[in-house]
């Protein structure tokens, strides 16, 4: 397989974006994305769709907490 020719296409810059940048909005860019096999893009995007869900749960108990430590219902 020849290297992506975009730096947006290539493995290490779509992981950054997707995990740290994009969130689950970077999935297009996964999949249009040649650099990876289509098993690797269904792995990645269940591996994101974990990640953010857990975030989204960290955020949402330490919201929770700092509502109950000022005294809010």
């Amino acid at each position: 397989m020849s290297a992506p020719s975009k730096w947006y296409h290539q493995r290490w810059a779509v992981v950054v974006l997707l995990f740290f940048v994009l969130g689950p909005f970077g999935l297009p860019l996964l999949w249009k994305s040649p650099a990876f096999s289509r098993n690797m893009k269904i792995a990645v995007s269940v591996a994101l769709v974990a990640y953010s869900a857990m975030l989204a749960g960290s955020v949402l108990m330490a919201v929770r907490a700092a509502m109950n430590e000022v005294g809010l219902p």
